[in-house]
């Protein structure tokens, strides 16, 4: 009878370590996942940040370009017109 219980502890000791170096892998492998997520997520927003902030340009810098390169195209027709 010891024998036998003997042989199952060792069993059952076998398989604990198994387990353990089963759920250890696994967790990792989950860690590395997340991290993985986490970064796609992360670039997903920076690119849609980096759209967002194209189009604002877009939308806003022409307006201020364009009212700024207006006074000098009047300001070379007025230098010309009295020099003429």
């Amino acid at each position: 009878m010891a024998g036998i219980e003997l042989e199952r502890c060792q069993q059952q000791a076998n398989e604990s370590s198994t387990f353990n170096k089963t759920t250890q892998n696994l967790a990792q492998k989950k860690c590395w996942e997340n991290i993985r997520y986490r970064i796609c997520v992360g670039l997903v927003v920076v690119g849609v940040l980096l759209i967002i902030l194209i189009v604002l340009l877009v939308v806003f810098l022409p307006q201020s370009s364009d009212s700024s390169s207006a006074p000098r195209t009047q300001d070379a027709g007025i230098a010309s017109g009295p020099g003429n």
